[in-house]
């Protein structure tokens, strides 16, 4: 009995290859524009999170042994382990991404799944791990030279879907509030110290991203007036709030067989001004890359007249606002 229960554990290491550094969970994902909101789950008692904390740590050491094993590297950030599963314990990581993970994994979203997450009070700037399953896939980046048009056009018609699905789904927070997936702060790197929030109102958060404001910042007096009236364009504004990813980035998004298979990292995620989520990603970017037309045709052509009101905050802030 037992050898004939060793023997089927085997055949399925061997049929899955569920050891490699390559194996993924299969999950199936819904691409529609009215992919609904479910409630958000409830946060886990803080035992249970001190306890799969310290797992955790346990597991950073495993996927260390694991690397080796597969000669791959070890990123003390994202760390790779057996049985299609990785640990996320990074800069930033904290309990509001897990629930935005759930969120848009409910919803029908590619996105990972979420094993367990732990605290860890030892680690004030990690603060929280997260054991996750691995998606399939390579970075959008990595790929999109050599997919063809309709690849290409495949993928930016899911990620539209993705983005106006969110963008329709109603806060539980009311209307006007700017807070995270949960009702609490809001975590980017953009932003001041890289934390804002939670903000009654959009006037409120303007506020905030002006408070380093200096006036060693610019290189003479008259620079002063200019950049605060290109501010006002984007100021002056009043925008709708809606459910943002808030660090949409062409790595984060994963393509498989043509199409989009993950859609990760959504530490920032919360409730923003509609135009956050495209000109985050557009006011570095050169308009004759890919990823600026991408983002462009995604939806971003609304904002585009916001691009140097955005810089002028940037150099009105002394840089405090300077995104990945």
């Amino acid at each position: 009995m037992t050898s004939n229960f060793w023997d089927c554990c085997v055949g399925l290491v061997k049929r899955w290859n569920v050891l490699s550094p390559s194996f993924t969970w299969p999950y199936s994902y819904k691409v529609s524009h009215n992919l609904q909101m479910h409630p958000l789950p409830q946060a886990s008692p803080y035992i249970v999170r001190r306890f799969w904390g310290i797992v955790h740590r346990k597991l950073l050491r495993l996927s260390r042994l694991y690397c080796r094993w597969h000669g791959i590297p070890f990123d003390g950030q994202i760390m790779q382990l057996p049985f299609g599963l990785i640990l996320k314990w990074s800069d930033g990581t904290r309990a509001e991404e897990v629930l935005a993970m759930e969120a848009a994994r409910r919803a029908g979203m590619p996105v990972p799944r979420v094993i367990c997450y732990g605290e860890q009070p030892d680690s004030p700037h990690a603060p929280v791990s997260i054991l996750m399953t691995r998606l399939p896939g390579r970075e959008l980046g990595r790929v999109y030279e050599d997919l063809d048009v309709a690849e290409r056009d495949a993928i930016l018609n899911e990620m539209n879907a993705y983005l106006s699905s969110m963008r329709q789904w109603k806060s539980p927070w009311g209307r006007e509030r700017i807070c995270s997936s949960s009702g609490t702060s809001i975590r980017s790197v953009r932003v001041p110290f890289t934390t804002m929030g939670p903000f009654e109102t959009e006037d409120q958060m303007n506020d905030y991203l002006l408070f380093p404001a200096g006036h060693d910042a610019y290189d003479t007096e008259e620079d002063y007036p200019s950049l605060k009236k290109e501010i006002e364009k984007l100021f002056s504004d009043k925008h709708r709030i809606v459910y943002t990813h808030g660090d949409l980035k062409h790595h984060n998004i994963l393509i498989h067989e043509g199409h989009v298979s993950g859609f990760i990292d959504w530490e920032s995620a919360g409730w923003y001004p509609e135009y956050w989520e495209f000109t985050t990603a557009l006011r570095f970017q050169r308009e004759d890359f890919w990823w600026y037309d991408f983002v462009v045709r995604l939806g971003g052509h609304r904002y585009t007249v916001y691009r140097d009101a955005e810089r002028a905050l940037i150099t009105l802030t002394g840089g405090w606002c300077v995104g990945w």
